[in-house]
């Protein structure tokens, strides 16, 4: 039974429930290739990661001799001090072409292991089929005539059966009267015992336009060569084939693909090709987001042998850092963690709230400082690439530009502010049944606005109300909003409130001092 009050009084409460901001600033995305050992379950295409452990249950290894370089870019990242809260990984995926290269290849192998060899009485030869390398390495010990029950026809017929074609230096072969019309035939012919081998590829597809996977076929007499392993797979002794089923999308597709998840805020690379790098920074310079990338190149490596980084000087959303210790350093004896500088760097200074923090100045653990010299150090800055050099016993950072020269951390702070101004306005709207066209309503925005940008202050982005020398204020920020009656019919009819305006003093950094002073005998 109710308690009637509803008799006397009735009480509805609507919640007005505000936005909640999925905009990050505060966290990177590593980019790159899959597991080079293919875990039993796939990584996911975009996943959130809280410990170096969670990224080796995923399946890349963060260390050692085999270690991918996806798992040692989280393991540089969460070997900053203090270390990020969580990174995010978006690996690079196989094509659509690789994947139908890997239903081939399956269903090729299929076939060989039903047939290739397995017929009674097999003369002539020995077989040593490699699946790694995909390739048939026949030793005969007499006559080619003499070879029988190899099951290589039959093997062939099974694949044609199950809808795929097959090719021999560009000629189609369904049985052996076709095989016997090829250059590999008469190659065959042609064998000397004591020569070299007979080597062909054929070229399996399922439809027109899918990818054909090569497979090596190599023949040679037992004892051709004087030191050889009956059992030695062709593949690994000089015949090297395309593998098709291993290529992976470019950078910039797995970019596009993790735009659509929120979370992130720094793009940075691993294992991808510097010469994606500059599709990257353009794709990335049309959403709100920053690419960091590690500058390996730029001393000499112009056409005319000019300095020049692998990005153009025209981005405001890329920057690099310079990863050798030394500007002649082999590639080979670049230390593995240099290699993701750029994850050190953007791990080690997202943990600042935007406006808190500069990019210089900043200690990175696990990396090797650069030895410079002063010239090398002014082309680097001449060109916007950071570095990381050692001052007076400490190793840390310089530059803190991208790549078009404006500064890393306002870049950022402009975003965030953006964004924050954006949400404050658009809650005003969405907890309220209706702001008026008045001065009141309008009013009620630019409060919204000065709110964000009395945050600004608070988190060091904008500078604080200050006097100058007469002990004049000089005001922090102001803002401007038009007035009810100065709008037009026109204007309010849209619904639309325009020529609001604001104006901040940015409270920038002090990356340099100079300091003049005089000793004297007396003041």
């Amino acid at each position: 039974m109710g308690n009637n009050l509803d008799r006397i009084v009735n009480v509805s409460i609507e919640i007005a429930s505000p936005i909640v901001d999925s905009t990050s600033f505060d966290n990177l995305l590593i980019i790159g290739p899959l597991p080079m050992v293919a875990p039993a379950k796939a990584p996911p295409k975009f996943g959130a990661y809280r410990s170096v452990d969670e990224v080796a249950d995923a399946g890349w290894v963060t260390s050692g001799k085999n270690a991918d370089p996806v798992g040692v870019a989280a393991r540089v990242a969460f070997s900053q001090s203090p270390p990020p809260s969580t990174i995010y990984i978006a690996p690079q995926q196989l094509t659509p072409a690789a994947v139908t290269a890997g239903k081939t290849i399956e269903a090729v192998g299929a076939s060989i292991g039903e047939y290739l060899g397995k017929k009674e009485n097999l003369t002539g030869c020995t077989l040593v089929y490699d699946e790694d390398s995909r390739t048939l390495n026949m030793r005969l010990t007499g006559s080619v005539a003499k070879v029988k029950n190899t099951g290589v026809f039959e093997t062939m017929s099974d694949i044609i059966r199950s809808g795929y074609s097959i090719t021999i230096n560009d000629s189609p072969v369904a049985n052996a009267d076709d095989f016997r019309l090829t250059a590999a035939f008469e190659q065959l012919a042609a064998l000397k015992k004591k020569g070299d081998a007979a080597e062909f590829v054929v070229m399996i597809r399922g439809g027109k336009d899918d990818p054909a996977v090569p497979y090596g076929i190599s023949v040679q007499y037992v004892g051709a060569t004087a030191a050889e392993e009956d059992a030695e797979p062709v593949g690994r002794s000089g015949m090297i084939l395309a593998n098709p089923q291993n290529e992976i999308e470019e950078a910039v597709v797995t970019a596009q693909r993790a735009m659509d998840n929120s979370g992130w805020y720094i793009l940075c690379t691993a294992g991808v090709d510097s010469s994606e790098y500059e599709d990257i920074a353009e794709y990335i310079e049309a959403n709100k987001k920053m690419f960091a990338y590690t500058e390996l190149g730029f001393f000499g490596v112009g056409k005319e042998g000019e300095n020049k980084p692998a990005v153009g000087n025209v981005y405001y959303r890329t920057f690099g850092i310079y990863g050798r210790e030394t500007t002649d350093q082999a590639d080979e004896d670049i230390p593995e963690a240099n290699r993701y500088i750029n994850v050190a760097w953007a791990a080690r200074c997202l943990y600042y709230h935007a406006g808190k923090e500069t990019w210089v100045h900043k200690s990175l653990s696990g990396i090797y400082p650069s030895a410079l010299s002063s010239t090398e150090i002014s082309q680097l800055e001449a060109g916007h690439i950071s570095f990381f050099i050692t001052t007076a016993s400490k190793n840390i950072t310089y530059g803190g530009q991208v790549m078009a020269g404006e500064w890393i951390d306002l870049i950022r702070f402009r975003d965030w502010l953006e964004n924050d101004m954006q949400v404050r306005v658009a809650n005003l709207f969405i907890t309220n049944p209706k702001i008026p066209y008045t001065d009141n309503g309008i009013a009620l925005v630019q409060n919204q606005m000065i709110a964000s940008l009395k945050s600004g202050v608070y988190w060091g982005g904008i500078a604080p109300d200050e006097y100058n020398e007469d002990g004049n204020l000089i005001p922090s920020f102001t803002t401007h909003v038009p007035l009810s009656v100065s709008l037009t019919a026109s204007q309010k009819a849209s619904r639309k409130l325009t020529d609001c305006t604001f104006t901040a003093r940015i409270a920038g950094a002090i990356h340099f001092v100079e300091i003049k002073g005089t000793l004297a005998y007396e003041l």
